[in-house]
């Protein structure tokens, strides 16, 4: 006889608890569970070893794992523990623009690997509801030569006014709409916004003008449907950005660093009317600072060494007095020296008597929304090389969780609560 497995719900959000139960099991009796995410990319997977009740059952609620790919009495740890299989390139990044929908596969096996069953399920990034809106707006006439405002724009159902967020990456640029996506599917009109390496903006970092996220920020304020007050998160040298862009535009009301640095530097920032500004300088080209672990490039200390130049850091006192800021800092990242940037930045922010909240977790440098996977190592274009990010899968996974309701709860408190969007028919899409 089958074992009957129960996943409730079948069709989810990413950040929406999701129990799975399985019945109808010899008792007293080990199986695995293994979880399957088929992605473009590839397969990741996760698994437990279990040992049934007495009446049969499996309930991820409230037994925890024998062995697998993560400990503890858990519900959501099959989607927090995921790990890239072969299939997926070394090195890669799990791309979700467009955002499409998480696919699963649950198998229950014995322990010789006959699967007994076996279950499909969905994930969201994006509510059915949202609507996905790619931007490409051109500068007024006569201005030539200069690139559009280009990315993504995500708008929940209505009219609004909706709570606005301005997203951007770090320097792998292109676009990554996982977040819009998400925070979307909470109530907020979301703009994912490139700013290099895609379409015809410009391919290098250090060609981007400060004059772009100005535009940006027009641009997105003047829709009918946002607000003038306006948030603005960013991841890695994103996170950098949005620190310095507050100290420039005043519409700026709430900003989330995830694991940025305390200054722009030599390599990685924009320009000011075609000029560098002051910037943080690496010793000996950050040479003596460089270190690696099991191969890969490990970039901590280049950053926490860096020497500013006068000039160089970020002037909050410029910055808009309403400002709440955030920090979002995973303390096992190996690209950002994050506790030091955390003591940095917000001993400045509490000496000016400024909104501030560090939020320190365990895991790696891509801190992403619920059930997005864990990638300890990514191929950097930007350096050249394999670099180390650091973070243990499951608790990344675990921190993601509870970082992205942290975030949406500070863009609600001080952009405005969003309206939570309606239910919707959750009939699982056929893969």
């Amino acid at each position: 006889m089958s074992p009957v497995i129960l996943v409730t719900p079948e069709d989810s959000l990413v950040h929406e608890n999701v129990s799975i139960v399985v019945n109808g099991l010899e008792y007293q009796k080990n199986y695995l569970l293994e979880l399957r995410l088929l992605h473009k990319v590839g397969i990741y997977r996760s698994y437990g070893v279990f040992k049934s009740t007495v009446t049969g059952c499996i309930d991820l609620s409230k037994i925890a794992p024998i062995r697998g790919t993560y400990s503890g009495v858990n519900e959501s740890g099959l989607f927090e523990s995921l790990e890239p299989t072969d299939t997926v390139r070394y090195g890669g990044y799990c791309n979700c623009t467009p955002p499409v929908d998480f696919k699963y596969q649950l198998l229950v096996k014995n322990l010789n690997g006959t699967v007994l069953g076996e279950k499909s399920l969905c994930r969201r990034l994006m509510h059915p509801l949202v609507e996905r809106i790619e931007v490409e707006e051109a500068y007024p006439e006569g201005t030539t030569g200069k690139p559009k405002v280009t990315g993504t724009m995500f708008k929940p159902p209505g009219n609004g006014p909706f709570p606005t967020i301005i997203d951007i990456s770090g320097t792998g640029g292109g676009l990554n709409e996982q977040k819009g996506a998400a925070l979307a599917s909470r109530g907020f009109a979301v703009l994912c916004l490139a700013f290099f390496k895609y379409k015809d903006l410009p391919y290098e970092l250090q060609e981007v003008e400060l004059r772009y996220f100005e535009d940006a920020i027009n641009f997105v304020t003047s829709l009918p449907y946002t607000n003038d007050r306006i948030g603005f998160q960013g991841i890695s040298f994103g996170g950098t950005l949005v620190m310095f862009l507050t100290t420039r535009f005043k519409q700026i009301k709430a900003a989330c660093s995830i694991n940025g640095s305390f200054t722009m530097d030599e390599f990685a920032h924009v320009l000011i009317d075609g000029k560098q500004p002051p910037v943080g300088r690496f010793i000996n080209q950050g040479i003596e600072d460089i270190w690696y672990l099991n191969d890969l490039m490990v970039y901590t200390d280049m950053v926490r060494n860096l020497k500013l130049e006068d000039g160089a850091g970020f002037k909050f006192e410029d910055s808009s007095p309403e400002t709440a800021f955030r920090f979002s800092l995973a303390v096992d990242d190996l690209s950002t020296p994050t506790v030091f940037v955390g003591k940095v930045l917000s001993e400045k922010l509490r000496n000016l008597n400024r909104k501030v909240e560090v939020h320190y977790v365990s895991g790696g440098h891509l801190l992403d929304p619920p059930c997005f996977p864990h990638h300890e190592a990514v191929f950097s274009a930007f350096a050249g090389t394999f670099q180390a990010y650091g973070g243990e899968t499951s608790l990344h996974g675990k921190s993601q969780f509870e970082v992205w309701e942290k975030t949406v709860q500070f863009f609600s408190e001080h952009l405005g609560a969003p309206t939570p969007l309606p239910d919707y028919s959750r009939h699982l899409a056929k893969l």
